[in-house]
């Protein structure tokens, strides 16, 4: 065996972990690219076919957001209980029956339903739950990097799936480019049946840098906390408190940097330059983020993508003008990568790899219902004074982290 173990782990050269985390990478790609980044596309047609204003359509998109952060509990619980494939693949069978019911709605509560609760519930089932708990599962040591290379599906889906629907919607109707999504879901179910297992014991093997001795005789998990000693644990506010801190202000500068440049008199066009500068900068930043992490440590990742944000907070404030909004639109891209894996990378460092659905579930009402709260606050503050309030935010962030770099230990409140 060599020093990181991947020698008797391995067949044909190839540790089996890494072909894991390709089923990651699709699962990220299609919730994200599907839920989160296309709903913006469906908002025009739905809106116009109902008669109604746009901001009654995007309530739906805010129900999604408050429907995973509740849901998620349930999610995290249905994982423990199932075998982490099994999870994905009925998630992905819940997502397709949400579009396919939205191709046929015909008043605006369904839509608030479906996405509220069907797609919301099994879109946290497939990821980041699902796909996080499986690829975390066959990594201890790389569990940083195998993540980022599982969330950068999340890039690939931004630039994508939306533009798919946008074609399919200009071609023909927004019902069908539900149903296209239906088919996007099935279409991925044969990758997760052929190449997703749940842990590398289901064959034979060890986590990537783990010992046989990680596990008892029998093979079983280890026993998990109940879920009042979880919340009574010190760390878990502090992954939870940290990571809401950042990924507010990441998601609220995504959202209006658009706006915000239109303040300047540009042009939508010009101003959609820099939707596309984020993007680029996003996947740059996560094979980056990829090569580094488990060299300097999940903290100090952490902290590499909180100063970025940091940077652009106070280039945005202390610039003015539309062409510094491409230097801040790239450091906020390129802080993707070592933010979103960061969550499910923290837990299962501090908590265990068993333990990660059923903490990510429980962390999930604090993060997921509070997170896009902060575009329209930046909005409601006329951008500048808002930047002055997320720089506060990300400094509460790193002091909040500062410990969570350390071993596990029994930390109780």
């Amino acid at each position: 065996m060599t020093a990181d173990g991947e020698a008797s782990y391995s067949s044909g050269g190839i540790f089996y972990g890494w072909i894991v985390v390709i089923a990651a990478f699709f699962a990220f790609g299609i919730v994200f690219g599907a839920v989160t980044y296309s709903y913006t596309i469906f908002v025009d047609p739905i809106a116009t076919a109902f008669n109604t204003s746009t901001t009654r359509v995007l309530f739906g998109f805010t129900l999604t957001n408050i429907g995973t952060g509740v849901l998620g509990v349930y999610a995290g619980r249905f994982l423990l209980r199932v075998r982490v494939r099994l999870g994905l693949l009925a998630g992905l069978v819940i997502m397709a029956l949400g579009f396919l019911g939205l191709s046929v709605i015909n008043a605006l509560w369904q839509l608030y339903l479906l996405y509220g609760i069907i797609i919301a519930f099994g879109s946290m089932v497939v990821a980041p739950l699902g796909a996080s708990s499986m690829v975390a599962n066959w990594f201890t040591a790389n569990r940083g990097r195998a993540l980022t290379m599982a969330t950068l599906g999340t890039s690939f889906g931004q630039l994508l799936i939306p533009r798919l629907a946008a074609w399919v919607i200009s071609g023909w109707d927004w019902q069908t480019a539900y149903r296209v999504f239906a088919l996007l879901m099935v279409l991925v179910i044969p990758v997760i049946v052929l190449i997703a297992v749940d842990r590398p014991e289901d064959k034979g093997m060890q986590p990537y840098g783990g010992s046989a001795g990680a596990k008892g005789a029998s093979g079983e998990a280890p026993p998990l906390l109940a879920s009042r000693d979880i919340l009574r644990r010190l760390d878990f506010w502090s992954i939870g408190l940290s990571y809401l801190l950042t990924v507010t202000v990441y998601l609220a500068l995504v959202a209006v940097m658009v706006p915000y440049a239109r303040t300047y008199g540009v042009s939508a066009l010009e101003a959609s330059q820099l939707t596309v500068c984020m993007g680029v900068f996003a996947i740059i930043g996560k094979f980056a983020f990829a090569t580094w992490t488990d060299r300097i440590g999940l903290r100090n990742t952490f902290w590499i993508a909180v100063g970025l944000n940091l940077a652009a907070c106070i280039l945005l404030v202390a610039v003015p003008g539309y062409p510094a909004l491409f230097v801040a639109s790239a450091l906020v891209g390129g802080s993707a990568g070592g933010i979103l894996p960061l969550w499910p990378g923290l837990i299962a460092f501090r908590f265990g790899r068993h333990a990660l659905p059923q903490v990510m579930g429980l962390m999930s009402p604090m993060i997921l219902i509070i997170q896009g709260f902060g575009a329209p606050f930046a909005t409601a503050m006329h951008f500048r004074p808002a930047y002055f309030v997320f720089i506060a935010m990300l400094i509460g962030s790193l002091i909040v982290s500062r410990r969570l770099n350390r071993p596990p230990a029994d930390q109780l409140i």
